[in-house]
């Protein structure tokens, strides 16, 4: 393994808007190249012009500098700043929040889980991540964490710090229940189990936190068997939720790999995979009528019969109106049921996500609105979103998700049928 420390120009991606699957607005990477070494890992791929991937990281040293630059850009200021100007430990907590709410919105920082992993190896020596999560508490960021590592437990302490001050949301890609199949596709990561007793850990420390099962594997993690145990280790770490997802393989060298890993350790799934692949879509997408099963939809109904939410949580960020956030997540939901569960077109989805996308952005409290009269007006919406708006705020939900849901769960009766008669007793 090579690390080579190098000077980063930037850091932050380009923003993030109405976010269904993680709910932040920007994210990050400490290092390029991960010593993980997922089989199946997209970064990999030529798309994002790293070569060596596994075994040569970039240590980006001055990444917490170039944060704190880009952050003051985007207009925020540090608490170090605050307190420096406005002598703000002598202020009481209304002049306080006066002060902040005059920032621009916090944003929901990634700090971990983009290309490459924060938390692998090389942060033990190279300490970058720690050195973003402490820029980040300075300027009272929310932080999302995605991991496959148990490394994050030893930064307990400042991401307590950190969701004091506005949230942190830790969350790991647990994608195999088997420790020996996990080796197999993540070889360098932290076992399944260890994954899951630091969610219990992340938990127990009141942090936010869940499981993204993404990618499972299809014709290998795809089955009942393999599912319900994440679910149900999911519970028992109390964890927020579980989310499956599917793989995708990029042409080139990520597929190449990943097919040739296949072929030496799961010779009889090979023909399998490689008919579901074969077209090589641009974006690694696969035949989705040749999979043996749709993950999310059979990912649901084992969450339903164990007891676990199947869709991430968005949290409120700090100074957010409850009742927006309460909108917002319900609208995310709706985009998020539509186009990954029945592919429906833009024209559809659009005006759930452009009315996301203005709540986000920013807009009076909702009931107060809704109070003066003025809530289709201000949202610029017609009366039959205007009616949607008005039900999630009395209800917390809306005829429109409602809908989708039961769709989706009689999709599950029909389509799962077969997996559940071959494995009746998982939902025992």
């Amino acid at each position: 393994m090579r690390y080579e420390c190098v000077k980063a120009r930037s850091l932050l991606s380009k923003p993030h808007v109405a976010d269904s699957w993680f709910h932040m607005n920007r994210s990050l990477n400490a290092y390029r190249g991960c010593e993980h070494g997922c089989v199946y890992c997209d970064g990999n791929s030529e798309y994002y012009h790293v070569d060596n991937f596994y075994s040569h990281v970039r240590v980006k040293e001055n990444a917490a500098e170039i944060l704190r630059k880009e952050l003051k850009k985007l207009g925020f200021t540090s608490r170090t700043e605050l307190e420096t100007e406005t002598l703000w430990s002598f202020l009481d907590d209304e002049d306080a929040k006066r002060i902040a709410e005059k920032v621009p919105r916090k944003l929901v920082i990634g700090a971990c889980g983009g290309v490459s992993d924060g938390f692998q190896q090389a942060e033990r020596e190279h300490k970058v991540t720690y050195r973003i999560l402490e820029t980040l508490l300075d300027y009272g960021m929310p932080v999302f964490i995605l991991t496959k590592s148990d490394l994050v437990l030893e930064y307990l302490d400042i991401l307590k710090e950190i969701h004091e001050r506005a949230f942190a949301n830790v969350v790991f890609t647990i994608t195999c229940a088997d420790d020996e199949v996990q080796r197999v596709f993540e070889p360098n990561a932290a076992a399944t189990s260890e994954r899951f007793s630091a969610l219990k850990e992340i938990r127990k420390a009141g942090l936010y936190g869940g499981v993204m099962a993404t990618p499972i594997i299809p014709t290998i993690g795809d089955n009942v068997e393999n599912m319900t145990s994440l679910a149900k280790a999911t519970r028992a770490a109390n964890g927020e939720f579980i989310q499956f997802g599917g793989l995708t393989l990029k042409p080139g060298r990520q597929k190449e790999y990943f097919m040739r890993v296949i072929d030496r350790r799961y010779p009889d799934n090979c023909e399998a995979i490689t008919r579901i692949y074969e077209d090589n879509n641009t974006y690694g997408q696969p035949i989705f009528k040749r999979l043996p099963v749709s993950v999310m939809v059979l990912g649901r109904h084992i969450c339903n019969q164990v007891g676990v939410r199947d869709r991430t949580v968005r949290q409120k960020i700090p100074h957010e109106h409850e009742s927006n956030n309460q909108v917002l997540g319900v609208l995310l939901d709706i985009t998020f049921r539509m186009n990954m569960f029945f592919g429906m077109p833009r024209s559809a989805t659009k005006p759930y996500w452009e009315l996301a996308v203005r709540i986000e952005r920013g807009v009076d409290e909702l009931t107060k609105l809704r109070g003066e009269g003025e809530l289709n007006q201000h949202l610029m919406i017609d009366n039959s979103m205007g009616e949607t708006v008005e039900e999630i705020l009395d209800t917390g939900t809306c005829k429109a998700l409602d809908n989708l849901e039961a769709r989706i769960d009689r999709l599950t009766e029909t389509q799962i049928e077969t997996e559940i008669r071959t494995s009746p007793d998982e939902f025992v």
